[in-house]
C-alpha cells in the first residue's frame, strides 16, 4: 500500500489541481463579455476539457451565477455548458479535438434555440446564435487541440498550427479578462503586459511586437477606450525587445518607461492611472516569472529548421539505401567471380599415351587424385613422376580450399560490415524524440565563456519527458578539463540539478555530456569469484549512462579463464561502452563489436555478452544477450527467467542478439550472472529475490554459494550483478 500510494500521489495532485483550475476558470469567465455580448470563454473551456474538468467548469459558472444573482441572465451559457457535460458523459472516454468543437457548437445552438423559443425571439436570434455557436466551437476545438498536444508532447509549441491555436485562445481569454470589472486595474492589461514583456525578453522584438499586437486586438474586442489604452503595447514590446539587456528588471523598466512615454505622446486616456498601475503590476509579474521561463516548456522553433532537419534525415536514409544496394551488388559480383574461377580452373594432368591403362586413366582429375594414385601399376615407368605430381596437386587442392574458405569468410565479414554501416546511418536518420533548444545552448556557451572554458560547440535538447541533455565538444588536446566543475557552472546558471555522463573521445574531439536527473534510477552491486586455477577473472563488467541518462549494465565472459579470457571480455565491454556513448544503437553496437572480434586475429577468440538497458523515463528494461547465461527478473512479486539460445560474439560473421523489453517499477530487481553460476542455484536465487529486498545481500550470497551448487570442480569464473529500481528522492 505504501508503494502504491506513493506512486499515485503525483497524478492525484495533478488531477486535483486541474479540477480546481477548471472550477476557477468557469467562475471567472462566466461573468465576462466579448464584442458587446456575453463571452463564450467559459463555454469553450468546458468544451475543450475532458468530462471531470468540464463538470468542474460548469460548477464554477453556476456558483458565479448564484453568487451574483445572474442565473437568469446567463441561462443560455449555463444551459450550453450543461449540454456539453451531458454529451461528454454519453460519448465516454476522451474526445478528439474535432468532436469537442462539434459538441460545443451543437450545444450552444441547441441552448440558444431552446431559450429563444421559450421567450418568443426565435427568428430574430437564430442567426446570432448560429454565429455564436460557430466561434465558440472553433475556440473549443483550438483549446482541445492544444490540450491534446500538451498532454502528448509536454511542451507549449508556438510554431505551426499549434501557434495559431494559441493565438486564438490568447485573444479570446485576454479579451474576456479585459471585460472584468476590477477597481483601479485591468486584469486583461496586467496579463497582456506580463506576457508581452516576457516575449520581448525571451524572443526579442518579434516576440514583443506579436504579443503586444494580440493584446491590443483583444482590447479592441471589448471597447474603443481599452483599445486606445493598449495600442502602445506593440510598439513598447518592439522597442523593449530590441534594447533588452538580458536582465528582467532592466527590461521591465524599459518596457514601463516606453508604455508611459507612448501613452503621453498619443494622449491616451485621461484616467491614465489605470494603465500605469496595470503596467506596474504586469511588470512585477514579469520580473517574478522571467527567471523560471525556459524553452523546456515553451518551444518557438521555426518550421524551417524542422524541415531542414527532416531533409538531413532523408539524405542520410537515402545514403543507407545506397550502401545496401552496393552490398547487394558486391554479393552478386562475388558469386559471379567464384563461378568464373571454377569454370576456368584446370584440374587435370596428362598421362602416358602408350600405357595399357591409358583408356581408364587418360586424365587424372584433381577431385579424384586421392583415389587414382594407388591404382597406378607398379610396371608404370612414370609411376614415381606421376605420384609426385599427384601429391603436388593434392597440396594445391588443400591450399585452394583453405584460400576459398578464407575468401568466403572475408566476403561474409565485409558484407556484414556494409550492412552495419547501413544500420548505423538509418539509426542516425531515425526521428528521435528530442527537441533542440538553441536558446539554452547559447546560454551555456555564455556561462562557460565567462570562465574561460568555452566549448568548440554546444548542443542542448529536451527529450520526451522534458529532461534537459547537454553535449559539449572540446578539442582532444584539452586534457585538463574538469567535468564536475563544468557541470556545477551549468547547473548554477540554469538552476537545475545535473549529472555528468562518461566522457567520450574521438580522434580529434572530446565530448562531455550532462543530463537532468530523471525520476527513477538504479542501484547496482556486483561480486566476482575467480576460477580455482586462475588469479585473474576472465569476466568483465561495466555500469555507465549515455548522454541522455539511460543506464547500461554490461557483463561479458571471455572464452576460458585467466588473462586471455579477461582481454577478450574487456575488449567486448570497452567497445560496447564507447559505441553506445558515442550515439550508436545498442543492437548495432553489439554487431559492430562482433565484427571487430571476428576480424581482430586468426586465432579463435570469442566472449559472451549480456547487457541491461534501463530507460528511467519510460520505466522499461531491455535485456540483450549473445551466448550469455540466463537472467532472473523480479517484477510485481514474481520471478521471471530470461534466456536465449544464441552464439557468443566473435564466432560468426553475423552476430546473434536476443532482445526483450519489460516494464519495471520501483522495487523491482534483476540478477544477471556469468556461466560460472549453475542452474542448480536458480531456485536458491529465486528465494532470495522473493524474500529479501537487499540487492547487495542477494548478490553476495549468490556469489558465495556458487561453489556449493556446482557438481564439478570450480573451473570457471563467477560474476554476479544485481540491479534494483529506485526513485530519486527529489522526484517523490
Amino acid at each position: 500500500m505504501y508503494k502504491l500510494s506513493d506512486t499515485m500521489r503525483r497524478p492525484a495532485v495533478r488531477s486535483a489541481a486541474g479540477l480546481l483550475l477548471s472550477f476557477a476558470g468557469g467562475f471567472i469567465f462566466s461573468g465576462t463579455a466579448l464584442a458587446g455580448a456575453a463571452s463564450f470563454a467559459d463555454i469553450s473551456l468546458a468544451g475543450a476539457l475532458d468530462l471531470p474538468y468540464a463538470a468542474a467548469a460548469l460548477a464554477g459558472a453556476i456558483v458565479r451565477g448564484v453568487s451574483a444573482d445572474s442565473v437568469g441572465k446567463g441561462i443560455v451559457k449555463t444551459a450550453a455548458m450543461a449540454f456539453i457535460v451531458i454529451a461528454k458523459l454519453f460519448a465516454g472516454g476522451r474526445s478528439s479535438p474535432m468532436r469537442c468543437g462539434i459538441i460545443t457548437a451543437v450545444s450552444v445552438m441547441l441552448a440558444g434555440t431552446s431559450v429563444s423559443a421559450l421567450i418568443g425571439e426565435l427568428p430574430q436570434k437564430l442567426i446570432f446564435y448560429g454565429f455564436y455557436a460557430a466561434v465558440a466551437g472553433f475556440a473549443a476545438y483550438c483549446g482541445a487541440e492544444l490540450t491534446a498536444s500538451l498532454r502528448q508532447e509536454h511542451v507549449i509549441s508556438l510554431s505551426g498550427f499549434s501557434g495559431g491555436c494559441y493565438a486564438v485562445i490568447y485573444i479570446v481569454y485576454i479579451a474576456s479578462l479585459y471585460s472584468l470589472s476590477l477597481p483601479a486595474v485591468n486584469a486583461g492589461a496586467v496579463v497582456g503586459i506580463a506576457v508581452t514583456a516576457l516575449a520581448a525578453y525571451s524572443y526579442g522584438s518579434a516576440g514583443g511586437a506579436i504579443c503586444g499586437a494580440m493584446t491590443a486586438f483583444a482590447a479592441a474586442l471589448v471597447s474603443p477606450r481599452e483599445c486606445i489604452a493598449s495600442a502602445v503595447f506593440p510598439a513598447a514590446g518592439l522597442f523593449a525587445g530590441h534594447i533588452r539587456k538580458g536582465r528582467p528588471l532592466l527590461t521591465a523598466l524599459i518596457f514601463a518607461a516606453l508604455c508611459y512615454s507612448l501613452s503621453v505622446l498619443t494622449g491616451a486616456p485621461r484616467d491614465g492611472s489605470d494603465i500605469t498601475l496595470s503596467v506596474l503590476i504586469g511588470g512585477g509579474i514579469f520580473i517574478a516569472a522571467a527567471p523560471y521561463f525556459s524553452d523546456k516548456w515553451v518551444s518557438a522553433e521555426p518550421v524551417s529548421e524542422r524541415g531542414s532537419s527532416a531533409s538531413d534525415s532523408l539524405r542520410i536514409s537515402f545514403l543507407s539505401d545506397v550502401i545496401d544496394a552496393v552490398r547487394s551488388d558486391a554479393v552478386k559480383l562475388s558469386a559471379a567471380l567464384s563461378a568464373a574461377e571454377n569454370d576456368s580452373r584446370s584440374t587435370e594432368i596428362s598421362t602416358c599415351g602408350s600405357c595399357y591403362r591409358g583408356s581408364s586413366c587418360r586424365r587424372l582429375d584433381i577431385e579424384a587424385a586421392d583415389e587414382l594414385a594407388p591404382d597406378i601399376p607398379q610396371s608404370c615407368v612414370r609411376k614415381r613422376e606421376l605420384t609426385e605430381e599427384l601429391e603436388q596437386l593434392r597440396e594445391f587442392r588443400i591450399a585452394e580450399r583453405l584460400l576459398r574458405l578464407r575468401r568466403s569468410r572475408d566476403r561474409s565479414l565485409l558484407n556484414e560490415q556494409l550492412k552495419l554501416t547501413g544500420e548505423i546511418l538509418r539509426s542516425v536518420a531515425a526521428e528521435h524524440e528530442l527537441r533542440p533548444s538553441g536558446r539554452t545552448a547559447a546560454k551555456i556557451i555564455g556561462l562557460l565563456s565567462a570562465h574561460g572554458i568555452a566549448p568548440l560547440r554546444a548542443s542542448a535538447s529536451y527529450n520526451a519527458a522534458n529532461r534537459l541533455a547537454v553535449e559539449l565538444y572540446y578539442s582532444s588536446e584539452n586534457t585538463g578539463l574538469s567535468a564536475s566543475r563544468i557541470r556545477d557552472l551549468i547547473a548554477d546558471g540554469l538552476g537545475l540539478e545535473l549529472t555528468v555522463a562518461a566522457p567520450v573521445s574521438s580522434a580529434d574531439e572530446l565530448r562531455l555530456c550532462f543530463y537532468e536527473k530523471p525520476e527513477y534510477t538504479v542501484e547496482v552491486y556486483s561480486a566476482s569469484v575467480c576460477a580455482e586455477s586462475s588469479e585473474v577473472s576472465g569476466d568483465s563488467t561495466a555500469v555507465f549512462t549515455d548522454g541522455g541518462g539511460i543506464c547500461y549494465i554490461a557483463l561479458s565472459d571471455g572464452m576460458g579463464t585467466g588473462k586471455s579470457a579477461a582481454v577478450d571480455s574487456h575488449t567486448v565491454i570497452a567497445l560496447f561502452r564507447r559505441l553506445v556513448c558515442g550515439g550508436m544503437d545498442c543492437v548495432t553496437a553489439v554487431k559492430m563489436v562482433n565484427s571487430v572480434m571476428v576480424g581482430k586475429s586468426r586465432d579463435e577468440s570469442f566472449a559472451t555478452f549480456d547487457a541491461l538497458r534501463f530507460d528511467p523515463d519510460s520505466h522499461t528494461l531491455t535485456v540483450m544477450k549473445s551466448g550469455a547465461a540466463a537472467t532472473l527478473i523480479l517484477r510485481g512479486g514474481e520471478v521471471q527467467k530470461v534466456s536465449a539460445p544464441t552464439f557468443p560474439v566473435g564466432i560468426n560473421e553475423a552476430a546473434e542478439v536476443y532482445t526483450a523489453e519489460y516494464e519495471v517499477g520501483e522495487g523491482d530487481m534483476v540478477v544477471a550472472f556469468s556461466d560460472g553460476i549453475s542452474e542448480n542455484e536458480f531456485p536458491f536465487i529465486r528465494e532470495l529475490l522473493i524474500g529479501s529486498g537487499d540487492i547487495k545481500e542477494i548478490v553476495r550470497e549468490t556469489a558465495l554459494k556458487s561453489a556449493s551448487f556446482c557438481k564439478s570442480a570450480h573451473t570457471d569464473d563467477v560474476t554476479v550483478i544485481g540491479v534494483k529500481i529506485l526513485r530519486n528522492k527529489q522526484s517523490i
